[in-house]
C-alpha cells in the first residue's frame, strides 16, 4: 500500500532549515517506514507563508512545515515553543511537546517534530547599533519578533522571506530578523552589513500532519513516523550547529561584522524575549501559554 503525503512549507529550498534539514528527513522517513510513503514539497510560491495554516487544516496538503510565528493567529502554542531554552529532548520531557501536540489535535493538526535550531535568533542591519538600541529603526520581524523589536525602540515590519532583499536594499526596512541560519543563501550580506550579537531565543521547525491524514494511517506506520520523528529531532540540533558556525564564517567573510547591544540591552534581552512571546501568545491562548509558561519553568526552561 502506498501513501502519498504533499508537505507545504512556509520557506523555500533557499532556507537552509529546508535544504539540510527537511528534505532529509524526508528521505530518512521513506526510508524508515514500511508502508510505501511518497512525500513530495511544496513551498511558498504555493501558498504563501501566512495563509498556509488552514489549506493543511483542511486537508488541501497533508501536512505543514513551519514556524508558529506564521499561524499565531489561529492558534498560538507553537509560537512559544520559541521562547524556551531547552533541548528536543527536554520539551518531551518537560511534558510540553505533548501538551503542544494536544493542543494542535484541537484544531485539526497532528505534532510530528519540532526541530530545533538552538543557536536561536538574530538582527541584520544596514547601520550599526548606537547607544539607543533600535530606536527609530524600522525591523522586518514576522510577530514572534514584535515584542523585542518594540522592546528595544524599534518599529517591526511583516515581510516574507523572499521580500526581505528587495526591501533592504530600497530602504523600505532598515534591518531583518531571522534565524541565525539563512542569510547566506538569501545573500542579505548584499544589503545589510551588520549582524546583531547577542543572539536570542531558539527556533522550532515545526512539523504538522492534517489531523485526519493521521488517523488513516495503520497503527505500525504511525509508530514508525514516532520513532524517526524523535530520532531526526536529536539529528536536526547537530545539523543546525554546523549550519550556523558554516553560517557566520560565510558573513564574515562576505564583509559583514558584528555590532552589539549596549550592557543594559544585553541583559534584559534573554528575559525580554521568553516574556514578550510568550505574552503575545497569551493573547490567543491564555490558558494553554499560562499552562507552558508553568511547565517551562517548573522544567528550568524558560528564561
Amino acid at each position: 500500500m502506498a501513501a502519498d503525503l504533499k508537505i507545504l512549507s512556509s520557506w523555500d529550498q533557499s532556507y537552509a532549515a529546508v535544504g539540510e534539514v527537511l528534505m532529509p528527513f524526508m528521505e530518512y522517513l521513506e526510508n524508515e517506514t514500511t508502508e510505501n510513503l511518497n512525500l513530495s514539497r511544496f513551498g511558498p510560491e504555493t501558498v504563501p507563508p501566512f495563509e498556509q495554516f488552514n489549506p493543511v487544516a483542511q486537508g488541501v496538503f497533508n501536512m505543514l512545515y513551519t514556524n508558529g510565528g506564521y499561524h499565531y493567529n489561529d492558534i498560538a502554542v507553537g509560537m512559544s515553543l520559541d521562547a524556551l531554552s531547552g533541548s528536543s529532548e527536554e520539551l518531551h520531557d518537560s511534558g510540553i511537546w505533548d501538551f503542544a501536540d494536544q493542543e494542535y489535535q484541537k484544531v485539526g493538526l497532528k505534532l510530528i517534530a519540532v526541530f530545533y535550531d538552538r543557536n536561536g535568533f538574530h538582527m541584520l542591519l544596514k547601520e550599526p547599533l548606537g547607544e539607543d538600541a533600535l530606536n527609530g529603526r524600522r525591523i522586518r520581524g514576522t510577530p514572534l519578533y514584535h515584542p523585542v523589536i518594540e522592546k528595544l525602540g524599534g518599529s517591526p515590519v511583516v515581510l516574507p522571506g523572499p521580500e526581505i532583499y528587495p526591501a533592504l536594499e530600497r530602504g523600505v526596512v532598515d534591518g531583518a530578523a531571522w534565524p541565525t541560519v539563512g542569510a547566506v543563501n538569501y545573500r542579505w550580506f548584499e544589503v545589510a552589513d551588520y549582524f546583531v550579537r547577542p543572539t536570542f531565543g531558539q527556533v522550532s521547525h515545526m512539523l504538522l500532519m492534517n489531523l485526519d491524514t493521521w488517523n488513516s494511517l495503520d497503527e505500525t506506520t504511525k509508530a514508525e513516523i514516532e520513532a524517526a520523528a524523535l530520532a531526526y529531532e536529536k539529528e536536526s540540533s547537530t545539523i543546525f550547529d554546523g549550519l550556523a558556525t558554516t553560517e557566520m564564517e560565510m558573513l564574515i567573510a562576505e564583509g559583514m561584522e558584528a555590532t552589539d547591544f549596549q550592557p543594559e540591552f544585553a541583559a534584559t534581552l534573554k528575559s525580554a524575549w521568553f516574556n514578550g512571546v510568550t505574552e503575545l501568545a497569551s493573547t490567543v491562548n491564555p490558558e494553554a501559554i499560562a499552562e507552558i509558561r508553568t511547565m517551562a519553568n517548573k522544567a528550568n526552561i524558560s528564561d
